[in-house]
């Protein structure tokens, strides 16, 4: 005789959607668990840019500092100056070598040029034609017309600037040529000066002076230029 177990004790019976269900769910774990697997066993395997660029950068930025470099130090090689410019570093960008002071000036190169990096600035004359000069630029050539022009901005409004073309030889001043301007500080103003040769063979210099720099104020020059032009219709020696 066949017993049968009471109702509470035989195993429930298992519908096919449940079943369904359960195979799923089942699947679903298994996927998991091979993508998991194989993270783990390749994951060492990927390029190590591939696995930086997935993760965030938790560094602090670097340190930035800031260079000043003494006056009449050199930052960069002189760039190659203007077609026909005498001057080899019009605009200073190699430092201030070969400029002399005048009058107890005191010059520095700034950053707060008209064009490339450089200006220079001048500052503190103890006299009234205080500045700085160019020395020896060139030799002068029979029937020439040398024309200098700088561009220049003062600290303050109503500053006088300026620009001498002079003519020396054996070390004497023989003949000058000058050119001046009321400047302000709003913006650059272009000066130029104009002289021809007197001596052929003498030496050729240019300055940039002002009587204002003995009263506290500061004058700024940057882009200067010195060029030659001949011709017949200009007196000979």
């Amino acid at each position: 005789m066949q017993r049968t177990p009471p109702r509470h004790l035989a195993p429930t019976e298992r519908t096919r959607s449940q079943t369904r269900d359960h195979l799923l769910v089942e699947s679903l774990l298994a996927v998991v668990a091979i993508v998991l697997t194989g993270i783990i066993v390749f994951g060492p395997l990927l390029p190590e840019a591939s696995v930086a660029a997935r993760l965030p950068n938790l560094l602090p930025p670097a340190p930035t500092t800031t260079r000043t470099e003494p006056s009449g130090t050199a930052s960069r090689p002189a760039p190659v100056p203007a077609k026909g410019n005498l001057l080899v570093d019009p605009s200073f960008e190699a430092g201030t070598a070969g400029v002399q002071a005048l009058g107890g000036t005191s010059l520095e190169r700034v950053g707060d040029a008209r064009q490339g990096s450089w200006a220079v600035r001048l500052a503190g004359g103890s006299e009234r034609l205080a500045g700085i000069a160019l020395v020896d630029v060139t030799r002068l050539k029979p029937r020439s017309m040398y024309v200098a022009t700088a561009w220049v901005r003062a600290s303050q409004p109503a500053a006088t600037v300026q620009v001498h073309l002079v003519e020396t030889r054996s070390g004497e001043r023989f003949a000058v040529d000058t050119a001046g301007a009321v400047v302000g500080d709003d913006e650059w103003r272009r000066l130029e000066v104009a002289h021809i040769a007197k001596r052929p063979g003498a030496a050729l210099s240019l300055e940039i002076v002002s009587p204002d720099l003995e009263n506290g104020l500061s004058v700024l020059v940057d882009d200067l230029s010195i060029q030659a032009k001949q011709g017949s219709f200009l007196a000979g020696p």
